[in-house]
């Protein structure tokens, strides 16, 4: 007995060929994001492909940075659709809960071929500091 699978329901179930843009837009959906700290800031950094600098929007209110972002998804001019996993049109957000130790003035954002890096430098109350004897 043959026990392949064939390779089509393989790339269907990885990359859910299924996928139902109305529940998408409904429920949105969360870029994927990660996380990294080094000596003097951390940094997140997001993958938000299609999005354009003008369609997105960071903003902080107390210790929370938010991430808002339209995509739209349109079909070119002349065709129709004949079949559609990527929604029409996507509300991207994303918030994160910051704390002290960063220092909220200087958080910078830059958005390079879909991705966008946000640097959240430390504060100086939260670098390490050598304390000295006297």
């Amino acid at each position: 007995m043959n026990t392949l699978i064939p390779l089509t329901r393989i790339f269907d179930a990885a990359l859910n060929t299924n996928y139902d843009s109305e529940r998408a837009q409904t429920f949105g959906v969360v870029p994927r994001a990660d996380i990294s700290e080094g000596d003097k800031e951390f940094r997140i950094t997001m993958d938000l492909p299609g999005v354009r600098a003008d369609d997105l929007e960071i903003n902080l209110e107390n210790q929370t940075l938010t991430v808002k972002a339209t995509r739209e998804n349109s079909m070119p001019e002349g065709f129709e659709t004949r079949r559609r996993e990527r929604p029409g049109a996507t509300q991207f957000e994303r918030s994160f809960t910051l704390g002290n130790s960063v220092d909220h003035d200087l958080i910078g954002a830059s958005l390079d071929k879909g991705v966008l890096t946000l640097t959240l430098p430390k504060s100086d109350q939260s670098l390490p500091r050598r304390i000295e004897v006297k």
